[in-house]
């Protein structure tokens, strides 16, 4: 019990987590393929209502540094799986798929994401984290068709979330 407790406070300590490793070099490491616009993302304001989601658009391959929203005022389409503290923020946006696929969301924290299609919620095919050094830290994969979706974020510690959502497969 002690050496984890000391392993805790070391790790504490120096700032390194599971999710970071200790040493990364000075510039970011390229993302995968279906990330590569990650380091240039545009700023999308959120949406708080379903029926402002037109107002809230990416296409699917485009980095969006989404701004968010007091989880609070946020009135989502599904119960997001992860509803988040109060004290968290999220939102909404909109993307289209055109070809059916295996879709990954890349997250820069470690919120919840849902994938919300006609009111439904999409099945996760696969989650973990992101490629190391990347400043991807949340990977979601999702089994889509062609049409409209909306992207749910929920609980993220910040008020903003870069956010990439890119065709894997």
């Amino acid at each position: 019990m002690r050496i984890i407790l000391a392993a805790f406070a070391l790790l504490t300590a120096t700032g390194t987590t599971a999710a970071e490793p200790e040493a990364c070099p000075p510039a970011p490491t390229a993302p995968p393929p279906h990330f590569s616009s990650w380091s240039e993302p545009r700023a999308l304001p959120s949406v708080t209502k379903a029926e402002d989601l037109e107002q809230a658009h990416f296409a699917a391959g485009e980095a969006v540094e989404l701004q968010l929203h007091p989880d609070g005022e946020v009135a989502y389409q599904t119960l997001p799986q992860g509803a988040g503290e109060a004290k968290s923020f999220g939102g909404m946006a909109r993307f289209s798929v055109t070809e059916a696929g295996l879709y990954s969301v890349g997250l820069g924290a470690f919120a919840w994401v849902d994938v919300v299609r006609n009111g439904v919620p999409q099945k996760t095919s696969t989650f973990g984290h992101g490629p190391e050094c990347t400043g991807i830290r949340k990977v979601v994969s999702f089994q889509l068709e062609p049409g409209d979706y909306t992207l749910e974020i929920s609980g993220n510690e910040q008020a903003s979330i870069r956010v990439l959502v890119g065709r894997a497969g």
